[in-house]
């Protein structure tokens, strides 16, 4: 049985899918996205235009015959923060089902918190002291705290990376992010073991910081390091900037425009954390769809496995 998701995201527009084998495991087996940035018209002008909409129908249906799905799979096209708050967005969900025949699911940011908290729950041993989990999107910044694996706190803040790039004034925004997240230094937190970071640019982070530090990045697992080792070493990333960005660690153009904010808001959210370890999943949202979405079907913590063609995502 083949599982698919079409994730419809303020940067990109995303597509994941893997075959369940009656063995027990999950086999990830193809991902891409498109660089499409729906979240720079609708954090601009309230919603999405005509000239984007038709972007987005024209991406979903290029993914869609990638894919090429059959009635026996289950396939799903969420949207995170840019749809969400999109003023059109009864249009934008009759344009989808027109042209292509799918249903619009939209997260609010409590359920997008909880679909990739849930994900991270199968993937990581979250289960000892407090673990402050932080996914970072475009849109918005998912944060959840546990204790003792049981969900204590959440908050979804609209400060993703495309909304801190678009700012004109970038200390006023950084203060405001600093303050939002003041709610997390209490007692709760105040020894925090974990700060699990999730979303593309932890991915990037994390992999940056495996060559530099001589670990490895593990697919799914990621990469775990002692914070007081990350501190300087973001600082060293950051200053390295786009050019070095580029060629020593072959970053794109699309992930570079970003990956400045999302050092930033991580330095930040570190500082307010003062978590003992850094953890930079390498599960993200349209995993942790799929994780889902065979939960649904009785399937519930599988062995995962990354075939070659996942590990070796394309960009349309």
């Amino acid at each position: 049985m083949r599982l698919a998701v079409l994730e419809v995201g303020s940067n990109a527009i995303r597509l994941a899918s893997a075959v369940w084998h009656p063995s027990g495991t999950l086999e990830l087996v193809l991902r891409q996205h498109v660089p499409l940035r729906l979240g720079e018209t609708v954090f601009s002008s309230g919603g999405v235009s005509d000239a984007a909409l038709q972007k987005l129908c024209d991406a979903l249906g290029q993914l869609l015959q990638q894919l090429s799905p059959t009635p026996q799979d289950r396939l799903q096209l969420c949207a995170t923060s840019a749809l969400r708050d999109a003023n059109n967005l009864l249009e934008i969900r009759a344009r989808l089902q027109h042209e292509l025949g799918l249903e619009l699911v939209v997260l609010s940011g409590a359920e997008e918190a909880a679909r990739i908290r849930e994900g991270l729950l199968q993937v990581h041993t979250l289960d000892s002291g407090t673990v402050v989990l932080g996914d970072l999107g475009g849109g918005s910044l998912e944060v959840s705290i546990l204790q003792e694996g049981k969900l204590q706190r959440q908050e979804s803040l609209n400060f993703g990376t495309l909304r801190w790039q678009r700012a004109a004034q970038v200390p006023e925004l950084e203060a405001s992010f600093h303050e939002s997240v003041q709610i997390l230094q209490s007692d709760a937190i105040a020894t925090a073991q974990r700060l699990v970071l999730s979303g593309g640019n932890a991915k990037w982070l994390g992999r940056i910081l495996a060559e530099e530090t001589q670990h490895e990045f593990v697919p799914i697992s990621g990469l775990e390091i002692p914070w007081a080792e990350v501190q300087p070493r973001l600082q060293q990333i950051a200053a390295a900037g786009p050019e070095t960005w580029r060629t020593r660690w072959s970053m794109r153009p699309q992930q570079i425009e970003t990956f400045g904010a999302a050092l930033r808001m991580f330095r930040l959210l570190g500082e307010t954390v003062e978590p003992e370890h850094l953890r930079l999943s390498g599960l993200a949202l349209k995993e942790a769809l799929l994780l889902q979405s065979a939960e649904t079907l009785g399937i519930r913590n599988p062995e995962i496995r990354i075939a070659p063609s996942y590990d070796q995502p394309k960009t349309s």
